[in-house]
C-alpha cells in the first residue's frame, strides 16, 4: 500500500514518462493492491456455449382497436372540445380557418386505430366560388383531408362525399366544414 500513493499523486503532478516508469517497477503491486476480485484463470481453446438462451424477441403490443361507435363518439367529442362541427375552411378556398388546424391534427391519432371505414362528407356553400363549382372545391378539401389522416397512419378505408349547402352558414360556424364519420 504504501507504494501506490506516490504513484497516484505523481500521475497528477509528473511527466508521463515517469509515471510510465513508477508503473513498470510497481505494475504487479498495483494489480494486486486496486484488484478487488481475484484473476480468472484463462482457459485455453473455444468457450462451451451449454446452457446458452437465445434471446426472446418481443414485439411491442398493438394498439387496441377501436370498435366504430367508440371512436365516431371520440370525434364528437373532439369537435365539441374546439365548438365546431368538422374541420374548417375560408369561404372559396381550401385552406384551414378558425380552429381548422387543431381540429384537423387531433382526428389522426383518433382514427389511427379505428376497426371500421371513415367517411368524410365535405360540406360547400351555395355560390361560394365564382365559377359555381362548389362541389369541386368541396372535393379538393376532402382530398387534402384524406391525403393529410393518410399520412398521419390512417389506415382505415377512407371515402369522400360532397354536400352543396344551399345557405351560406352563420359567422359562428367559421366557414364551411368536413364532417368526419366513422362506420
Amino acid at each position: 500500500m504504501k507504494h501506490w500513493m506516490p504513484l497516484v499523486a505523481g500521475a497528477l503532478m509528473v511527466p508521463e514518462t515517469v509515471t510510465a516508469f513508477g508503473f513498470s517497477v510497481y505494475g504487479e503491486e498495483l494489480r494486486t493492491a486496486l484488484s478487488s476480485s481475484p484473476e480468472a484463470p484463462v482457459v485455453p481453446g473455444p468457450v462451451p456455449v451449454s446452457g446458452f438462451a437465445a434471446p426472446v424477441r418481443v414485439e411491442p403490443a398493438a394498439p387496441p382497436v377501436l370498435p366504430p361507435a367508440v371512436a365516431q363518439q371520440a370525434v364528437r367529442d373532439l369537435f365539441a372540445t374546439h365548438p365546431v362541427k368538422g374541420v374548417t375552411f375560408a369561404p372559396g378556398t381550401a385552406s384551414l380557418v378558425g380552429r381548422g388546424e387543431d381540429v384537423r391534427r387531433s382526428p389522426a391519432s383518433v382514427l389511427r386505430n379505428v376497426s371500421g371505414s371513415v367517411t368524410l362528407v365535405a360540406h360547400a356553400w351555395n355560390g361560394e366560388t365564382a365559377s359555381h363549382r362548389c362541389d369541386a372545391l368541396a372535393l379538393e378539401r376532402a382530398g387534402l383531408l384524406r391525403q393529410y389522416l393518410a399520412e398521419r397512419g390512417v389506415s382505415s378505408t377512407i371515402t369522400t362525399r360532397v354536400v352543396v349547402d344551399p345557405v351560406w352558414g352563420p359567422p359562428a360556424d367559421f366557414g364551411p366544414q368536413i364532417d368526419v364519420l366513422v362506420s
